[in-house]
C-alpha cells in the first residue's frame, strides 16, 4: 500500500490519525495473488515487484499494424493519429526521452511539421507524445500517438502526411547518427524551461496533489523525486531517443486512425454510412472496394480496415532513413526560443506600502492605558519601509501606525513598538501558500476579514476615451508572473449575425496566425488566448512576467493588422490558403454545436431571452458564399470603432503598467489619432420573462438523431442583481443542490445528470434546474420539479437551525476561500470588470450579509421565487421559461418528440424563439454587463 495524505494540521497531528486509522491495514496483501506476482525488499522504498502483465508485452496485434482504420465520428471532425508501440518507459523517468521526441515532433514553430504541413492546407492543428493513461503509459508497453486535426483535403492526402512525419523522423535520426549528435541547445533549453516552469508552478488542489504523488509513490521513483521526478529533466539519453527512432517508430511498427466524418456519421441512417471512394480516388494504395463495414464489439464504432500496401509502406521506409529533408518539405530542427525566461526577481513595492512578515497577521497587542493593562487584538494591514512603521486595524475600525523597535525583517512571534511602550506576540499568520490560518471548527462562521486597503486593490492608472487599464501589483504569491487581460469594445461587434460570424473568424485567423510564436511562448509558460466575445473580442497572457510585453505586442500588431485599407487581400500576417481553412475550421464547429441536449436546452434558454444571442447555424447561414472583400469590410469596421478595458495584475508595477498602456494607445492611435472615441458596450437586451401559470415552453428535438437523452431546463427570472438578492440566490441554490440531487437522481432516477444553480445573465438574476434523462418524459420531469419545490417548503420551515447555519457557514467559507493562484484571483476581478460592477470585494460583501439573513428571510424568498402554488393550491404565476430536447431513443423519454426533418430543426428552433419574443414584447431590461 501506499498513502499520501494531506491537512491542515502539524506533521505530528497527521502522523496520529495515519496510525490511527491505517495501522490494521496488512503491509502485504493478506492472500496471495493469483497471478505469480515476485516481490522483492517488499514493505520498503527498495521494493521491486514483478507481475506476469509486464510480460504481456504491446498490445496490437501484428495484423494490426502497417493497416489503416477508417473511423465514423458522431461529430463532424477529421483527424488522423499515428500510434506506434513502444517498450514501456518508466525506467527513463531521468531523460525522458519519449518527451524530447514529442517535443520535436508536436513543436509548432517554423520548420516543425505542423508549420510545413498548414502551407499545404492539410492540417489545422498537432499533438503528440506518450499519454498519462494506464492504457498509453503501463508496465508492460507504451504507445507513442501523433495526431493532426486534418481540413477535408487533408482527409484525400493522409499517405503524404505520413510520408511528411517520416521525413522528420528521418532528420532527427540523421543528426542522432552524426558527429555531432543532437543539437545540445534543445536538451539544455528544455531542461531549463521545466526547471522554471516547475519551481513557479501554482499550488494544486489537495485532493489533485495527493493523487499525483501517490501514483508517483507506485512509479518507481526513488523517494527523494516523488514530487519532482515526472516534472524534470535530468540527463540526457541520446542512445535512448535512438533507440525508439530506430527501431519503434517505423511504418511496420505504427497503427494509423482516420476519423473523418466524410465516410459518413453515427447520427447518420444505417444505409447512409458508406466511404467515399472520391475520397480517396488519388491515393492507388488504398482500394476500398470489397471492404465490408465493420462494428467495434465495445461501443459500437463503425469502421473499415485495410493494410496499407507494400510500396507505401517501403516509400515511409525510405523517407525515414537518416537523411536531411529536401528543402521543398519546409522542415527543419525547431529554432532557438526568444521566450525562454531569464529574469525571475519579485519586484519591489512602494516603500511607504511594502511586505513585511508581519502584514495579515492576527495579533496580540498589549498597552499600559493609565493604570490599566489590557491585551487588544488587532491586524497588521499595512507596511512603511521608509519609516519602519506597521499600520494596524483594530476590532472597531480604527486604524493606527506604531514604529517597529525590531528590524524590518524580523520574523519574531513577540516584540514591541513605539519605543517599548506597546508589547505584542501574533496569534495567527498566514501560511506560505496562502491558505486559511486555522482549520475552523464546522460550526464557527469563518472570520471575516477586514476591508482590503485602496492601494491593494486594482487602481486606475489609464482612463481616456479610448483606453481603461487597472493595475494591482501582486502581494500575495511573490512569483515572477503575471496577467494581462484586454477586452476590445467594439460598438456594432454583435449587430447582426453576419457581424459576429466575421469576428469569430477573425479570432480565429488571429490565433491561426499566431500559432507559431504562441507555441514559442507557450513552452516557456507564457500562455496566450483570443477570444470573441458579444461586445468585440479579448486578448489574455500569462505567465512569467519578463517577456509579456514582448508577447503582447506582437498580439496587438497581429489583431490591428487588418485594419488596413485593402480589402481585396488579407494582411501579410495571413498566409495563403489560411482564411479558406480557417473558415472551414468555423463552420464545422457552428455545425457540431448543440449536439449534447443538455447544451443545446442552454443555447435555446440563452437565444430566447437575449435576442443578440446569435445561434450557431444563423451565424453560419450568414458566412454562405461570404466574400474576403465583404469580410475584410466588416473587420475593419470594428477596429476602427474599438476602445479597450483591460487588467495587468502580478509581478508588475506601476512603471510596468504606463508601459503596456504606452503599448495599448500606440496601437490604437494610428486609427484615430486626433479622434478617440469613448468606451461604449454594444446594447445587451434581455427580455423579461412573461409572468404565467403555464406557458412559456419550448420543445424542440435533439439535433443529433441518435441522441437518446432529453434535457430539460427550467428557468426562473428573479430581476434586477443586488447583493441581496444574490446571497439569497446563492444560499438557496446550496440548500436546494443536495435534496434536489438525493431525490430526484438517487432515489428514483429520473435523470442521470440533476442540478440548480444561479444564473446571472447581463446583470439579471435567475435561476436554472437542469435535468438530463432516459427514463421520463420532459413533461414528466418539469412537473416532478413543481412537486419537489412544493414538497421541500415544509423541509426548509421545518429545518433546525443548526442545519440552516451550517448551510450559511458552508457558503460564507465559499465566498471567503482564499485564492490559491494569481490566475484564480485575476479571473474573479476580470469578472468584475467585464460586469462593469467593479466590486473588487464582492465576496467578502457577500460573507458580512450572510451573517446576518435569517430562515424566515430565506422561506420568503423561496415563496417569492420558487413555491408554485398559492396559497389555495392552484398554480400561480412565474416568470418562467422551460426548455424541452427531446431525444430520439425507444424509451419514455422521447415521448412528445416532434416528428421534424434534422434539415429544419434550426428553423422550428427560430420559430419557437421568435414566438416567445413576440409574448414577451417590449418588456426587456437594459443592462451594461456582460453575460454568463
Amino acid at each position: 500500500m501506499r498513502l499520501v495524505v494531506i491537512g491542515a494540521y502539524t506533521i505530528e497531528e497527521l502522523q496520529e490519525h495515519v496510525v490511527r486509522c491505517f495501522s490494521d491495514v496488512p503491509p502485504l496483501p493478506r492472500e496471495p495473488s493469483s497471478l505469480n506476482v515476485i516481490r522483492k525488499n517488499a514493505g520498503t522504498w527498495d521494493e521491486c515487484v514483478h507481475s506476469p502483465l509486464e510480460d504481456f508485452g504491446a498490445p496490437f496485434p501484428s495484423k494490426s499494424l502497417g493497416s489503416i482504420y477508417r473511423i465514423v465520428p458522431v461529430k463532424d471532425r477529421h483527424s488522423l493519429n499515428i500510434t506506434w508501440q513502444i517498450p514501456p518507459q518508466r525506467a527513463n523517468w531521468r531523460a525522458k526521452p519519449c518527451d524530447y521526441i514529442a517535443h520535436l515532433l508536436g513543436h509548432e514553430a517554423g520548420g516543425s511539421l505542423l508549420s510545413a504541413l498548414k502551407k499545404e492546407s492539410w492540417v489545422t492543428a498537432c499533438y503528440a507524445g506518450v499519454g498519462t493513461g494506464g492504457y498509453e503509459n503501463s508496465s508492460s508497453h507504451a504507445l507513442f500517438t501523433l495526431s493532426f486535426t486534418l481540413s477535408e483535403e487533408g482527409v484525400t492526402k493522409w499517405a503524404d502526411i505520413c510520408s511528411y512525419v517520416y521525413k522528420y523522423i528521418g532528420m532527427i535520426r540523421f543528426h542522432c547518427n552524426s558527429a555531432d549528435g543532437l543539437p545540445t541547445w534543445i536538451y539544455e533549453e528544455l531542461r531549463a524551461i521545466q526547471n522554471v516552469a516547475y519551481k513557479y508552478k501554482d499550488e494544486k488542489m489537495p485532493d489533485a496533489l495527493v493523487e499525483d504523488v501517490v501514483e508517483n509513490m507506485m512509479s518507481g521513483l526513488p523517494p527523494t523525486r516523488v514530487l519532482d521526478g515526472n516534472s524534470l529533466l535530468f540527463e540526457s539519453d541520446e542512445g535512448a531517443i535512438k533507440d525508439l527512432l530506430d527501431n519503434y517508430m517505423t511504418p511496420m511498427n505504427s497503427r494509423i486512425d482516420l476519423i473523418s466524418s466524410m465516410f459518413g456519421r453515427e447520427s447518420d441512417e444505417d444505409s447512409a454510412l458508406s466511404c467515399p471512394f472520391g475520397a480517396y480516388e488519388s491515393i492507388e494504395s488504398l482500394s476500398i472496394e470489397g471492404q465490408s463495414l465493420q462494428k467495434e464489439p465495445m461501443f459500437e464504432a463503425r469502421y473499415w480496415s485495410h493494410p496499407i500496401s507494400k510500396e507505401v509502406l517501403k516509400e515511409w521506409s525510405l523517407c525515414a532513413s537518416p537523411q536531411l529533408p529536401p528543402t521543398s518539405s519546409h522542415l527543419s530542427l525547431p529554432p532557438k526560443n526568444p521566450y525562454v525566461p531569464t529574469k525571475f526577481e519579485t519586484k519591489q513595492l512602494p516603500e511607504d506600502d511594502g511586505r513585511h512578515p508581519l502584514l495579515h497577521c492576527a495579533l496580540q497587542v498589549h498597552a499600559h492605558l493609565g493604570n490599566k493593562q489590557s491585551w487588544n487584538p488587532a491586524k497588521a494591514t499595512k507596511y512603511n519601509k521608509t519609516q519602519n512603521s506597521i499600520l494596524l486595524l483594530y476590532p472597531d475600525g480604527t486604524e493606527k501606525w506604531h514604529i517597529l523597535d525590531n528590524q524590518h525583517d524580523s520574523t519574531h512571534s513577540e516584540g514591541s513598538f513605539d519605543n517599548e511602550s506597546i508589547k505584542f506576540k501574533v496569534v495567527a499568520k498566514p501560511d506560505q501558500d496562502n491558505c486559511d490560518f486555522i482549520v475552523d471548527a464546522d460550526n464557527d462562521f469563518p472570520q471575516i476579514p477586514p476591508p482590503s486597503l485602496q492601494s491593494h486593490l486594482p487602481k486606475l492608472v489609464s482612463n481616456d476615451k479610448s483606453v481603461k487599464l487597472w493595475h494591482m501589483q501582486d502581494r500575495k504569491f511573490e512569483r515572477p508572473i503575471a496577467e494581462l487581460r484586454l477586452r476590445f469594445i467594439c460598438a456594432e461587434a454583435n449587430k447582426t449575425p453576419f457581424v459576429r460570424a466575421c469576428t469569430d473568424l477573425f479570432v480565429l485567423l488571429c490565433c491561426d496566425a499566431a500559432t507559431e510564436t504562441a507555441y514559442l511562448a507557450d513552452i516557456c509558460e507564457l500562455a496566450s488566448s483570443i477570444v470573441s466575445t458579444n461586445v468585440g473580442f479579448s486578448l489574455r497572457l500569462s505567465g512569467f512576467d519578463h517577456k509579456l510585453l514582448t508577447l503582447a505586442s506582437y498580439f496587438l500588431e497581429l489583431l490591428f493588422s487588418f485594419r488596413d485599407e485593402d480589402t481585396e487581400k488579407m494582411p501579410s500576417s495571413i498566409k495563403p490558403g489560411r482564411f479558406e481553412a480557417c473558415l472551414e475550421v468555423l463552420l464545422r464547429g457552428y455545425a457540431n454545436s448543440g449536439l449534447r441536449a443538455s447544451s443545446f436546452a442552454t443555447d435555446i434558454r440563452l437565444m430566447s431571452i437575449m435576442p443578440t444571442h446569435w445561434s450557431a447555424s444563423s451565424k453560419a447561414a450568414s458566412l454562405k458564399d461570404v466574400t474576403l472583400p465583404a469580410f475584410k469590410s466588416v473587420v475593419r469596421g470594428l477596429l476602427e470603432s474599438v476602445s479597450i478595458e483591460a487588467l495587468f495584475a502580478g509581478n508588475v508595477t506601476a512603471v510596468d503598467a504606463k508601459d503596456a498602456e504606452g503599448l495599448i494607445v500606440k496601437t490604437l492611435n494610428p486609427i484615430r489619432l486626433d479622434d478617440p472615441i469613448s468606451i461604449h458596450e454594444p446594447k445587451k437586451l434581455v427580455l423579461k420573462v412573461p409572468n404565467k401559470v403555464v406557458g412559456n415552453i419550448i420543445t424542440i428535438p435533439t439535433r443529433d438523431p441518435n441522441e437518446s437523452n432529453t434535457a430539460i431546463e427550467v428557468y426562473l427570472q428573479f430581476g434586477w442583481d443586488d447583493l441581496e438578492a444574490r446571497v439569497m440566490i446563492d444560499l438557496l441554490v446550496h440548500i436546494l443542490y443536495e435534496p434536489l440531487f438525493d431525490q430526484l437522481r438517487t432515489k428514483e432516477q429520473i435523470g442521470y445528470d440533476v442540478s440548480v444553480g444561479a444564473r446571472w445573465t447581463h446583470g439579471v438574476l435567475g435561476m436554472s434546474f437542469k435535468v438530463t434523462t432516459s427514463s421520463c418524459s420532459a413533461e414528466e420531469v418539469t412537473g416532478r420539479l413543481d412537486r419537489f419545490l412544493v414538497e421541500f417548503r415544509p423541509d426548509l420551515l421545518n429545518m433546525e437551525n443548526e442545519v440552516f447555519r451550517e448551510h450559511v457557514i458552508g457558503l460564507a467559507k465559499n465566498k471567503l476561500h482564499m485564492y490559491n493562484s494569481l490566475e484564480e484571483e485575476c479571473g474573479t476581478l476580470w469578472g468584475e470588470i467585464i460586469e462593469s460592477r467593479y466590486d473588487w470585494e464582492a465576496h467578502r460583501d457577500e460573507a458580512v450579509y450572510l451573517k446576518s439573513v435569517t430562515k424566515d428571510e430565506v422561506t420568503a424568498a423561496y415563496d417569492k421565487w420558487l413555491f408554485p402554488t398559492e396559497v389555495s393550491g392552484e398554480m400561480r404565476e412565474r416568470q418562467r421559461l422551460v426548455v424541452h430536447v427531446i431525444g430520439s431513443g425507444e424509451g419514455p423519454s422521447s415521448s412528445g418528440h416532434p416528428e421534424l426533418d434534422s434539415e429544419v430543426i434550426d428553423a422550428e428552433v427560430e420559430n419557437q424563439i421568435r414566438a416567445f419574443h413576440e409574448a414577451a414584447g417590449s418588456n426587456a431590461w437594459q443592462a451594461e454587463a456582460l453575460s454568463e
